[in-house]
């Protein structure tokens, strides 16, 4: 089973990663709305992976992702970080949080099952994300 966090405060996108994942013989995935809710939550839980929304409210996305590797030290689980199209600056802060990909707007139920399956088979160090962001900026054209 792979336990899965989502921190994501719109209820469209909360839905559809709820579809995505809701076989609960595979995964176990719990919905918070803010980085406060996220931090509380890795506090009673061990995640093999979190998704985080870049425009969270008052604590956006990347300093989630600062607080939260943070409290996890020695275990580090993959990050997803769910943007529109990030700045290269913005897309690097990101990764030096442990990001494993990035999902832009509108979400794939496809695309959100074949990453977390990545993660399950293939994720062995944060160097791991340095392939996937190359393939972010192929996505975007750069």
């Amino acid at each position: 089973m792979i336990n899965i966090l989502a921190v994501e405060n719109d209820q469209k996108k909360a839905s559809v990663i709820y579809s995505a994942l809701s076989d609960r013989s595979r995964y176990h995935l719990a919905i918070v709305d803010s980085g406060y809710t996220a931090i509380e939550a890795i506090g009673q839980k061990k995640f093999d992976l979190i998704i985080i929304e870049r425009d969270l409210s008052f604590m956006n996305g990347l300093k989630t992702a600062r607080s939260l590797r943070k409290r996890l030290p020695g275990f580090l689980p993959p990050f997803v970080v769910i943007s529109g199209e990030l700045e290269e600056e913005e897309a690097e802060a990101f990764i030096s949080t442990g990001v494993f990909d990035f999902w832009t707007s509108p979400l794939s139920i496809q695309r959100i099952r074949l990453t977390i399956e990545s993660v399950a088979a293939e994720w062995r160090s944060t160097n791991d994300n340095i392939k996937n962001y190359g393939e972010y900026l192929d996505r975007l054209g750069r």
